[in-house]
């Protein structure tokens, strides 16, 4: 599974610290903010895979937080000392994929953000876009009847771009998410971008990618 984007709302900063150090040693990137407030405005902003949620904040609560996010299609998995059913139940309703009860050990966790992202990643095998048809499981794009087989890390740069239509990915983001923690070398995304669009006018369409300036790529 490629390195996802993981954003860690929790007030606890020991807590914080503790889910963040080990997310980011199986490879994840992560961003830990400790209210509301800041999670609904990175995750609003778009390129957070999923998100690990307390439920007791100090401004905006996390029902609350979960309930705005529910348009996002971002898989949110529910941190909280209420174990009762009703709480559990108030969660799932307002849009959380899972639930885990503190004190919890690491590893539950783990598997639990593993299984959420696994999931989220079978419903992207197959993604259509702009005249595209992308198999990323077998790195296969099609135009009509016309195909092309990608590099595993084209595949998956195209396939980011091609789930998110509209979505603006920066140049340390997108090397983020292929490479996690082992980035390349500079200009390695720009010249994964200029094959991706070599080979889709290959295929005889046109090249849906954009360069925002200053900001990173885009498709129409």
């Amino acid at each position: 599974m490629p390195p996802a984007h993981v954003l860690v709302v929790e007030d606890d900063v020991r807590l914080r610290g503790l889910v963040r150090e080990a997310l980011e040693a199986t490879g994840h990137r992560v961003t830990a903010v400790e209210t509301g407030g800041e999670a609904l405005e990175l995750a609003l902003d778009g390129g957070i895979d999923l998100v690990l949620l307390d439920l007791n904040l100090p401004d905006v609560e996390g029902i609350e937080v979960a309930r705005r996010l529910a348009d996002e299609e971002v898989p949110i998995v529910m941190l909280t000392a209420r174990g009762d059913v009703a709480s559990r139940v108030e969660g799932l309703y307002a849009g959380a994929a899972d639930y885990v009860t503190k004190p919890f050990e690491l590893q539950e966790l783990l598997a639990r953000v593993h299984v959420r992202l696994r999931e989220r990643g079978a419903g992207e095998a197959v993604v259509e876009h702009a005249g595209l048809r992308l198999q990323a499981d077998v790195r296969t794009l099609w135009a009509g009847d016309a195909q092309a087989t990608l590099p595993e890390r084209e595949a998956e740069l195209l396939r980011l771009l091609l789930s998110h239509p509209g979505r603006v990915f920066s140049r340390e983001d997108l090397e983020a998410r292929l490479y996690g923690e082992d980035l390349p070398e500079s200009n390695t995304v720009e010249v994964f971008v200029y094959q991706l669009r070599r080979r889709i006018r290959s295929l005889g369409v046109a090249d849906p990618i954009r360069t925002v300036r200053g900001k990173g790529y885009t498709v129409l």
